[in-house]
Parts: C-alpha cells; sequence; structure tokens
C-alpha cells in the first residue's frame, strides 16, 4: 500500500515539476513582456514598473532551473537533489510572495503613480522632440487628452485665448488634406492618467495573478516534495 502511495506521490511531483517548467516559461514570458510594453512609454513610468517584470524575468529562469532540479531528482528518487529542490523552492516561495505583494501594492498605486508622472512632463511637450512624440502617441493611441483633462493643455501651452491643445488630442484621420481646429471643445474628454494608467494598471495585475498562481503550485510542490524525501531517506536507511 505504501508502495503504491510512494510510486503515486512520485510521478505526480514528476507531473506537477514538469508543469513548474512551464510555469517558469511563462512567468519569464509574462515579464517579459509587459516590460516590453512599458519600454516604450518609460518617460512616464517611475522605475517600479520596470522593476516588477525585470524581477519576474529572473524569477522565471531560476525557476526553471530549480524545476529541472526537482524533476530529476523526482525521477532519479535523488534524496539530495530533491533537498536542493525543496530549499530552492522555499527561498523562491518568499520572493514570489514579496512579488505578488509588490505587484498589487504598485497595481493599487499605479493611477497615482501615472498622474504623477504626465504632470512633470508636460511642461516638456515642444522643447523634448522624444516627450513630445510619446505624448502623441499615448493621446493618439489612448483616445485621450491631457492628465485629467483637455483643459490640462491651456496653460501650460499658453493658449487661454484659443483653448488650442495638441492635434493627438482631436478625432483624424491620416492621410486626408484639411483644416483641423482642436481645441478644448472637440478634444477627447478622457483624461491619459484614466484610460493610460488603466491600461498600466492592467499589466502589473497580470503579473500578481501570475504571482499567484506560481506560489500555489510552489506550494503543492514543497508538500509532496517534502513526503518524497523522507520516503527516500526511510529507503535509504532499511532498504528491503
Amino acid at each position: 500500500m505504501l508502495s503504491k502511495i510512494f510510486t503515486t506521490v512520485k510521478y505526480t511531483l514528476v507531473a506537477v515539476n514538469f508543469l513548474f517548467v512551464i510555469t517558469g516559461i511563462i512567468i519569464l514570458a509574462v515579464g517579459s513582456s509587459v516590460q516590453a510594453a512599458y519600454n516604450g512609454y518609460h518617460h512616464f513610468l517611475s522605475e517600479r514598473f520596470f522593476s516588477l517584470p525585470a524581477f519576474c524575468v529572473a524569477t522565471g529562469v531560476i525557476i526553471f532551473i530549480i524545476a529541472c532540479a526537482g524533476f530529476f531528482g523526482a525521477f532519479m528518487e535523488n534524496y539530495y537533489l530533491i533537498m536542493a529542490f525543496i530549499g530552492g523552492l522555499i527561498v523562491m516561495f518568499v520572493f514570489q510572495l514579496s512579488a505578488c505583494i509588490a505587484g498589487y501594492v504598485l497595481k493599487g498605486n499605479a493611477l497615482a503613480l501615472v498622474q504623477k508622472e504626465l504632470l512633470n512632463t508636460m511642461d516638456l511637450y515642444g522643447p523634448n522632440l522624444e516627450v513630445t512624440k510619446l505624448w502623441d502617441e499615448v493621446q493618439d493611441d489612448f483616445n485621450c487628452c491631457g492628465v485629467l483633462n483637455s483643459s490640462d493643455w491651456i496653460i501650460h501651452l499658453q493658449t487661454e485665448d484659443t483653448l488650442g491643445v495638441p492635434v493627438s488630442c482631436c478625432d483624424h484621420i491620416y492621410g486626408t488634406i484639411q483644416t483641423l481646429t482642436c481645441n478644448t471643445t472637440v478634444a477627447y474628454s478622457t483624461g491619459c492618467s484614466e484610460a493610460f494608467g488603466s491600461w498600466v494598471k492592467s499589466h502589473a495585475g497580470t503579473i500578481g495573478i501570475a504571482g499567484i498562481f506560481l506560489v500555489v503550485m510552489q506550494a503543492l510542490a514543497v508538500v509532496g516534495a517534502l513526503w518524497l524525501a523522507n520516503i527516500t531517506r526511510q529507503e535509504r536507511q532499511f532498504p528491503n
């Protein structure tokens, strides 16, 4: 009976570790994709938004290595490999739990952090070509204008008389030849701190969700590995 249970746990742990390898790849892919998405808007995002995806990329690589050790340790019933796997999992469990908490804290503060960075760059619109291009891209891509609303531009652009705002604040068709008047009357009504901030927030939430899934997988793997290590040690001490 005990032998059947041992065999079941052994191959269950092998299967869990195989899934763990896949999970490590997924975490790596999530971190890479989020970091790639954020890279295009680096002027509008604080360093906190880049450190978390970078941590996920590093975690994904380490988890892949640890899971491979656990996979072979479980399959070969090697006590030392299994214990190394358990130790690595416990360390990564603590780090991953910290990443989950950081991800959800960042998600909660995303709108405020984005709003702060947007306000800090409004005066650079015009003098700084890179920031100007980025503002136009954000307003065009997310159909938004200004930080809270289009009137934010009036003071920064000194257009109190005309109420003029950047052309990217207004809906326009590329390739047409026409005179376009863009002011607060016809500009997008949604502020970019809400539209762009929601997009940033959703990506931070993706990291948190991936982290929770990984933490659950780690907990299951640790329990199974501990049981398997205990049985393996008993067999080494008392061979049949």
